[in-house]
């Protein structure tokens, strides 16, 4: 288990400070824009650090802190596909601050700007999730990146929730890691305010915009980003549908088990909440069940 210091808040969400901690953003992304010309040409290592470098600084220049619990999938040891819930477009780079990868991505982001350039410069896999005849064509794609040894990243809700539940869990895109005898990894992510409880200002949902959701990030006094890696699940011998549902249980009970975590501690959460964050004692022993892997096939 490793735990990172949160960033904890020091500036007040003041107008100028928002204003001031936008301005560093552009200049952030305009560096981001910099390094992905060569970036693609890269050696694969190289690339891993300057991915999870920037991201880094991203995070630290909107003052969003990391948590980590759980177990971090080895590097060096063939391909994985990393499975978490959905929740905002920060997901991608709060995991690419820890463990850098490759990310599946609606084909609407290819088009957002600057990010969306970004994205594909860094080797985003693009989905038009409407158009079912070319999930083979993706699906080969990702097995053949998984057989290589590369690291996938996939939210297989297909969008974005509040992050207080799991939704669906769209199987089609798990196929390419039990056909390249991947491993699994279910993660789990939520968004904690000042408290420690949900925190709102990270959430993409309905119809808030990309410019909004970075607006409202940036008045946000402080946000941190917990995640929780799962026991990893083995892909010999089952089916997409029951690899999806096992992994879908795992990161379910794993919310469930901060919300209650939470709610024990609220009473003296004012006082205790940066001894708990930076305990290195796990409060999700439960996703360890074994039950979990003995679901019906």
């Amino acid at each position: 288990m490793k735990v990172r210091k949160p960033i904890m808040d020091r500036h007040p969400g003041n107008l100028t400070v928002s204003v001031f901690r936008g301005a560093r953003l552009a200049l952030h992304l305009c560096y981001g824009l910099l390094l992905a010309v060569p970036y693609p040409h890269l050696d694969k290592s190289t690339q891993r650090r300057v991915m999870k470098s920037w991201s880094k600084q991203l995070l630290t220049l909107l003052n969003i802190g990391i948590q980590i619990e759980g177990q971090q999938p080895p590097r060096g040891e063939g391909g994985c596909l990393l499975v978490a819930n959905h929740v905002s477009w920060l997901d991608i780079y709060v995991l690419n601050a820890i463990h850098p990868a490759q990310f599946i991505a609606k084909s609407e982001v290819r088009h957002w700007p600057v990010v969306g350039w970004l994205a594909k410069r860094c080797g985003t896999i693009f989905i038009e999730r409407a158009l079912r005849q070319k999930t083979s064509s993706i699906n080969r794609q990702i097995g053949l990146l998984l057989q290589q040894g590369a690291c996938i990243g996939l939210f297989p809700e297909g969008t974005t929730t509040d992050g207080k539940q799991v939704g669906h869990f769209h199987s089609a895109l798990i196929q390419p890691a039990i056909d390249a005898g991947a491993r699994v990894h279910p993660m789990v992510l939520r968004y904690q305010g000042e408290n420690g409880g949900p925190g709102s200002a990270a959430a993409f949902i309905g119809a808030t915009t990309l410019v909004q959701s970075i607006w409202r990030i940036l008045r946000c006094r402080q946000l941190n980003a917990l995640v929780v890696f799962t026991p990893v699940l083995a892909t010999a011998g089952v089916d997409r549908r029951s690899l999806a549902r096992t992994a879908q249980i795992a990161i379910a009970l794993g919310l469930q088990n901060i919300g209650m975590a939470h709610q024990a501690d609220e009473p003296q959460a004012a006082s205790t909440l940066t001894q708990a964050m930076l305990s290195s004692q796990s409060a999700y022993a439960l996703l360890v069940d074994p039950l979990l892997h003995r679901l019906p096939k």
